[in-house]
């Protein structure tokens, strides 16, 4: 019996002490490597200085002197540039805009012909919109708008010309379309009406002359 006894005592006291530590080894784990951060894409928004070029044709202009009214009409072309702050689907800021501008007629009476053109022309506004999606934004804008125009009398005998700067108003509509993160497309419309400049031409008493137009444009412009 205590052959049998003794091994079997010397076996059971290995195990109480091995026991504890095979339960360690079984309990303890290494925790696993926390999870790599999840990169959330940046939101697009129209927050940021801009700048783009345009092209349009200004139509139903009119230039009025006195007895004689001008209709004008004619292309242009020019540059734009801005800043606007997006809050919410709210967007709002600031723009100007500067053009060469080839809006011309004339009117000939029994005296001679009488012209009118505007060569260059830009304004200062401000614009407040609202997004229908992610990339449209639908806008309204208004402001200051100046033009350079010459008027002109052409008669047998006598070729004279003035020009002058008229300061006015314009206002109008839009939408600006993004077709990649930083470029968009842009259609306006804008009525501006530019007040009334008196011109001298040699010969001539001084007169006051009036003018305004339509135009449709549209344009290409980088977000930055």
């Amino acid at each position: 019996m205590k052959n049998f006894y003794r091994p079997a005592a010397l076996a059971l006291g290995v195990a109480m002490i091995s026991a504890p530590a095979f339960a360690a080894d079984v309990v303890y784990q290494e925790p696993p490597a926390p999870a790599a951060p999840m990169e959330i894409a940046p939101v697009n928004t129209w927050t940021g200085p801009y700048a783009g070029i345009s092209a349009g044709y200004g139509f139903e202009g009119q230039t009025d002197l006195p007895g004689v009214g001008i209709d004008t009409d004619g292309w242009m072309g020019g540059a734009f540039g801005g800043y606007q702050v997006q809050n919410g689907s709210l967007v709002y800021g600031a723009e100007a805009d500067i053009n060469y501008s080839n809006l011309d007629g004339s009117v000939e009476g029994i005296d001679g012909t009488v012209t009118s053109r505007t060569t260059v022309d830009g304004s200062i506004r401000g614009r407040l919109g609202v997004t229908v999606t992610e990339d449209i934004l639908l806008y309204g804008t208004a402001g200051l708008a100046a033009e350079r125009q010459r008027i002109g009398v052409e008669a047998p005998g006598y070729s004279e010309r003035d020009t002058n700067v008229a300061l006015g108003y314009t206002v109008g509509a839009g939408v600006d379309a993004r077709l990649t993160d930083q470029v968009f497309a842009r259609a306006e419309y804008r009525y501006t009406d530019y007040g009334s400049e008196t011109y001298e031409l040699p010969g001539l008493p001084a007169f006051d002359a009036d003018s305004n137009n339509h135009r449709v444009t549209v344009g290409l412009g980088v977000k930055f």
